[in-house]
């Protein structure tokens, strides 16, 4: 019996959240387009498992005997129980989410743009991409809700921040440039 679990929750294209179970970040989700699209095509693909696995896969249960005693079948449909739930938590996230265009407002860094950063110690330009919590990171991606992007978040070019980091150290940067990330 194939198991679920890791697929449902980190399939392709599925947000960078540990797991969908894990406790929301506060507010409304915001997204990118990007986001937004890699979102819809884990739903669409969530329901289609449901859809066609699950009914292939519960017919096939039944085959084995009597519903009371038979644990392919009971374990199928509380696995289609999970399935539901979280198909049901991505279409209320969907349905709720600010979707941002991938311009910059006013020359601030938000969500859907590319910020340049120099590293005041040690001199290193790096740039990020800042993101909604439930997309994907890539390489180069840094969540909105991270401590580096809640520090560049609405500064502008020429800015410092401070970021503190999990590890207890501090980082201060300075905005170079803010751009449209173009990937939207």
């Amino acid at each position: 019996m194939q198991s679920l679990g890791t697929d449902i929750a980190h399939g392709p294209g599925w947000p960078n959240a540990p797991s969908f179970d894990s406790p929301a970040p506060r507010g409304p989700a915001v997204l990118t387009r990007e986001g937004e699209r890699a979102l819809r095509a884990t739903l669409q693909r969530l329901r289609h498992q449901l859809s066609v696995e699950f009914a292939a896969r519960l017919s096939q249960a039944r085959t084995f005997g009597e519903i009371a005693g038979n644990d392919d079948y009971l374990q199928t449909l509380e696995e289609e129980a999970v399935l539901r739930s979280r198909i049901a938590r991505l279409e209320g996230l969907l349905d709720s989410a600010t979707v941002v265009s991938d311009s910059p407002r006013a020359g601030a860094a938000a969500i859907g743009t590319a910020v340049r950063v120099e590293d005041l110690a040690s001199g290193a330009v790096q740039e990020h991409r800042l993101i909604g919590d439930y997309e994907e990171l890539r390489a180069d991606d840094v969540s909105a809700s991270s401590p580096v992007g809640r520090a560049l978040t609405m500064r502008f070019p020429g800015d410092e921040v401070e970021v503190e980091l999990p590890n207890g150290r501090s980082r201060s940067l300075r905005i170079l440039a803010v751009e449209s990330c173009g990937r939207g």
